[in-house]
């Protein structure tokens, strides 16, 4: 394991297994919650798509975990789904 210091800060290097599992993981965990969101507010993914300018399909593979959305379109989500982008993604670990 290594460290350096950045400006008298401590960083630890994150090891590639860890990052390996965080790219896999982070999409399904944010699927979910868009999901989640999404049926709460009894909207169909049609629905939801259409309020962010996207397809159904690509609004599937976010939600699947398939794709890696940009936090800028994550934050449309949000804002579609009338929530702040904080509570949007406050359960992903």
């Amino acid at each position: 394991m290594q460290y350096f210091i950045f400006q008298f800060a401590i960083v630890k290097e994150i090891d590639e297994n860890t990052i390996a599992r965080l790219k896999t993981s982070i999409p399904v965990e944010v699927g979910r919650q868009v999901r989640r969101f999404r049926e709460k507010k009894k909207l169909s993914q049609t629905e939801l798509a259409e309020r962010i300018g996207k397809d159904r399909q690509y609004l599937y593979k976010i939600e699947t975990g398939k794709v890696s959305s940009s936090i800028f379109t994550l934050a449309v989500i949000a804002l579609a789904l009338e929530i702040s982008l904080s509570e949007l993604l406050h359960e992903v670990k």
